[in-house]
């Protein structure tokens, strides 16, 4: 697995490329802890998994984590989950959450956060 960082519209993106699993966990953990513990903590995050080929609930744990240590006003922006991924985000729940907000793509994403805040 890799994991990169990167951001869009001022909010910090984590993609991950390859699996998300109970032997990957760590590395995404991580990259998480970084930027949420960090000097600056950000109110929101984005997770990039368009190119996650798999996902489990070692790489569901990881997304959970990072849920539970936003703001209580921030949220989760997941991107583009791969037809694996997607199913076990759809299955558990996890996207019903009011936190967590989904984007077709990265360019979904940024379009939506640049309109936000055009508003806001």
């Amino acid at each position: 697995m890799n994991v990169i960082q990167s951001a869009i519209e001022g909010v910090p993106l984590i993609v991950i490329e390859g699996d998300l699993d109970q032997a990957s966990k760590q590395v995404a953990r991580d990259a998480v802890s970084e930027i949420l513990r960090g000097p600056y903590p950000p109110k929101n995050l984005l997770v990039d998994l368009t190119d996650c080929t798999f996902l489990d609930s070692g790489g569901l744990s990881v997304l959970l984590s990072a849920l539970a240590q936003l703001p209580a006003d921030g949220w989760l922006g997941a991107i583009g989950a791969s037809a694996g991924a997607n199913r076990v985000l759809t299955y558990t729940g996890f996207l019903d959450n009011e936190k967590v907000r989904f984007f077709s793509s990265t360019s979904d994403a940024a379009a939506s956060l640049a309109r936000e805040k055009k508003l806001g």
